[in-house]
């Protein structure tokens, strides 16, 4: 009988410590799902408000009232009559001007009737089907992917949650 046999047995660390759920399988499952569940509707958003542009759309002529040169986060406001007649203040994030515009350019632009304010496009712009599906198809790829890969090792990551409880574990 060795020194080993004869110490004390330790007490178990409790499930709700950090040490212990982030080891367990489960933790990775419920972050891949949140994952999917916050990237997917909104790149399927931002489908559904270029097919209303594509297929619904208007074009209009506005001016540029001002202009936000943030680098990635760039937008111009514009303003522009509806063909109801209705004067529209927008922000413009999607638009192509070279070169850069300047307060009182004249652009056309196409905006839903339904949402004038909120969905508006350069017309220069086209379709941005390609990006929201290419995010989607990268999102459910690493996401199943990886659902796959902690379903195929959970037994070896419980077992690495339940020996750090234990306290035998060497991280």
């Amino acid at each position: 009988m060795g020194w080993r046999d004869r110490r004390k047995p330790r007490r178990l660390r409790s499930r709700w410590l950090p040490g212990y759920w982030m080891r367990h399988p489960l933790t990775g499952i419920v972050l891949l799902v949140a994952l999917l569940a916050v990237i997917v509707p909104l790149e399927v958003r931002s489908i559904h408000r270029t097919h209303r542009l594509d297929n619904y759309g208007v074009q209009a002529e506005a001016t540029v009232r001002e202009v936000h040169a943030q680098g990635r986060n760039s937008y111009v406001l514009v303003a522009f009559t509806t063909a109801e007649g209705r004067q529209v203040v927008a922000e413009v994030t999607d638009y192509r001007w070279s070169p850069e515009p300047q307060v009182g350019d004249v652009a056309t632009v196409r905006y839903d009737p339904a949402d004038p304010r909120r969905n508006v496009r350069d017309v220069r712009i086209g379709a941005g089907y390609l990006e929201p599906v290419v995010v989607i198809a990268v999102t459910v790829m690493f996401g199943v992917g990886g659902g796959v890969l902690l379903w195929r090792t959970r037994s070896v990551w419980r077992q690495n949650a339940e020996d750090w409880r234990s306290g035998h574990h060497f991280a």
